[in-house]
């Protein structure tokens, strides 16, 4: 997981900075930068994504086991109150 958020920390400039590096050790052609640096920001957003999507079921299995109210719940509930505030 450490890994992923290190890969959704980086930015572009720090991706060319990388391939550059490369280049200057004989790793990578010049020509190639830019689909490196494509490939690196296509990597790390797709990172991010599952990361969030991870922190978001892990929040609701939590949430869930806490069996807290839901907006859902507080709203039915409203509309009971004011049925029977109205008299119905």
């Amino acid at each position: 997981m450490l890994a992923g958020l290190g890969a959704v920390s980086m930015t572009r400039e720090r991706a060319e900075q990388i391939f550059d590096e490369y280049v200057s050790r004989g790793k990578a052609e010049k020509q190639a930068r830019a689909g490196f640096v494509k490939e690196v920001m296509d990597t790390a957003e797709k990172t991010r994504k599952d990361i969030e999507n991870l922190v978001s079921q892990q929040v609701e299995k939590t949430v869930d086991k806490l069996n807290l109210a839901t907006k859902k719940d507080l709203a039915r509930l409203e509309g009971k109150i004011d049925k029977i505030l109205a008299g119905e």
